[in-house]
């Protein structure tokens, strides 16, 4: 391991241990299909079998979100019986990865 892999590792290690104290804290995770806008009368029109359009590309990545923060984006996959998302993209600073 070079030096600076060395140095990145202890810089990790420290910044985890700072954060401890906010491991138990539970935060609020929404996986982003997309946003659309509806008239009431679109939307009480609604019934099962009804499809709402997105203005999102299909397979594009999905975006995730933190307390309404974007924080990375994903992509749904099949784990077991369940649906999950995996990441494949978390912005190197904070705010949206677009």
């Amino acid at each position: 391991m070079s030096d600076t892999q060395t140095a990145l590792t202890a810089r990790t290690d420290a910044m985890l241990r700072e954060l401890a104290t906010v491991y138990d804290v539970s935060v609020h995770i929404t996986i982003e299909v997309g946003r659309l806008r509806l008239r009431v009368r679109d939307l009480i029109r609604l019934a099962p079998g009804s499809i709402i359009e997105l203005k999102k590309p299909a397979g594009e990545p999905f975006d995730i979100c933190v307390n309404g923060i974007q924080v990375a984006r994903g992509e749904v996959i099949n784990v077991e019986q369940s649906s999950g998302v995996r990441i494949v993209d978390i912005p190197k600073s904070g705010g949206s990865t677009s």
